[in-house]
């Protein structure tokens, strides 16, 4: 049974890993700037910029322990960037609500049930991405009568945990004009929100304090986490071997970073791959990420498998090679 003292320290360098991977832009900010009060950061301060309101969504999902209060700070960061928002938990061949934000009567949400494999949902769902569109392809409620968006339209964003969908975030521009909703940030949000849930779910594993669970327990459920209060086994039997656990950290660690890559670098991706340069366009990011990862795992015992290449390759140049161009280092 591992120690406290080891799971302490499993802990700091999985949070590590999490936000040096996934927000190296943001992360300074982040711990810079106070949290601000979820009333006053809802309501813009004259000459706020994009950047403020963005760090004063993160860092209340930041200072969130529970998973009802990620979840909740998620959907007040997302109509930040949209006007009304609203949480379905994926379960199985069901997408309940969960909670609404700016709609006339938010509580209605929670009597909505979904199909996972129609529409929009499915899309999002399908694809592990955002997708946008009418917003009678999400739900015919919310694309008719009085509660149709200004434009109509409307953007769904999948909540992935462990590389599975558990929730999906619905934004539009609501019922005022000259309110456009800005997609990449409520991506952000979304992203964040989904590595502070992984988080959450190693605090309660390891037997940390955590706030009593709302519903939201739905969606951790499909964080998978370790018992380290099991009955101790033989040594041999109880322990994964060390360095097949490493393998595991830098192959993750890798994929964050190249995710990280693509999301921030979306057209020069498209452009690298028709040019087939694509690390000449994206060469400052990558070689920055390949510094990270080498401080990281360089002198490891994964040192012999290089798999920051090979999720670039993976990731940026859909296992074609030949798209990150001749000056790529190999």
């Amino acid at each position: 049974m591992p120690r406290p003292i080891q799971i302490q320290a499993l802990l700091e360098e999985t949070i590590a890993e999490l936000f040096e991977a996934a927000l190296p832009r943001l992360q300074q900010e982040i711990v810079r700037r106070a949290v601000e009060e979820v009333e006053s950061a809802l309501i813009p301060a004259p000459g706020s910029s994009p950047t403020d309101l963005l760090n004063a969504a993160l860092n209340s999902i930041q200072d969130s322990f529970s998973q009802a209060e990620i979840l909740r700070h998620l959907l007040e960061g997302v109509a930040r960037f949209s006007s009304r928002a609203a949480l379905f938990v994926v379960k199985g061949a069901s997408v309940t609500g969960w909670q609404g934000t700016g709609f006339q009567d938010n509580d209605s949400i929670k009597h909505l049930n979904l199909s996972p494999s129609n529409g929009l949902v499915a899309k999002a769902i399908q694809g592990k991405t955002p997708v946008q569109g009418p917003a009678q392809e999400f739900d015919a409620g919310f694309g008719s009568g009085s509660n149709i968006p200004v434009d109509g339209n409307c953007v769904v964003l999948p909540l992935g945990v462990k590389e599975k969908v558990a929730a999906v975030i619905y934004a539009d521009a609501g019922l005022v004009a000259d309110n456009p909703m800005d997609v990449a940030a409520l991506n952000i949000i979304c992203r964040f929100s989904a590595l502070w849930l992984e988080v959450a779910a190693l605090r309660k594993a390891s037997g940390a304090s955590v706030a009593q669970e709302e519903p939201a327990a739905q969606v951790a459920a499909a964080v998978p986490s370790e018992p380290v209060g099991a009955a101790a086994a033989p040594a041999m039997a109880a322990v994964a071997p060390v360095e097949d656990e490493v393998h595991k950290k830098a192959k993750r660690f890798a994929k964050l970073l190249v995710d990280e890559i693509k999301l921030y670098n979306q057209p020069k991706v498209a452009e690298g791959r028709q040019n087939r340069d694509l690390y000449e366009r994206l060469k400052e990011d990558i070689d920055k990420s390949r510094a990270t990862y080498d401080k990281r795992y360089g002198d490891s015992a994964v040192s012999g498998t290089d798999y920051f290449t090979q999720e670039l390759i993976r990731i940026l140049a859909d296992n074609d090679v030949s798209l990150m161009g001749g000056s790529f280092p190999r």
